[in-house]
């Protein structure tokens, strides 16, 4: 069965088009949760999964090796594997004990298309040793390299 993304766009609307007639409907959840994924069935007798995704911002999975610097030691850094990146954040998973805390400002450097990026996030969620964080300052080079990266 054929599964489609849908992002919700800045008022919880959804648009969906049927892959096979070009049939619009828009869902309004302004006013309840929307479901992570649920089945359509088009009056033209097509039916197909919708996954809902709520991130204001695409989300790539990657594999990238990088570092991690605390604020309190600046010259050794944590080593980090980033699983995911976005436009303004992403996620790394540490291999040792974690010693992050909520909204803890990091310094994260790491090799993108050959060439270095460096941000300035802050922890946002702690999942055992997945750490997820907002990018709060990069510098001008690195997001050119992001955003170059990030395109669909």
């Amino acid at each position: 069965m054929e599964r489609i993304k849908v992002y919700l766009d800045e008022t919880r609307n959804a648009c969906i088009v049927c892959g096979n007639c070009g049939k619009a409907r828009e869902i309004s959840f302004s006013e309840r949760e929307a479901p992570r994924s649920s089945l359509v069935k088009c009056s033209c007798g097509n039916s197909f999964i919708v996954s809902f995704e709520k991130r204001q911002y695409y989300r790539k999975q990657v594999d990238i090796r990088g570092l991690c610097f605390e604020s309190a030691d600046p010259t050794e850094g944590t080593p980090v594997k980033i699983t995911d990146i976005s436009v303004c954040g992403l996620q790394f998973d540490t291999s040792g004990d974690n010693k992050f805390q909520l909204n803890q400002k990091l310094r994260v450097i790491f090799r993108l298309e050959g060439q270095i990026v460096n941000l300035v996030v802050c922890v946002r969620h702690i999942r055992g040793k997945k750490i997820g964080v907002e990018i709060i300052s990069i510098e001008e080079h690195s997001k050119k390299i992001m955003g170059f990266y990030l395109l669909p």
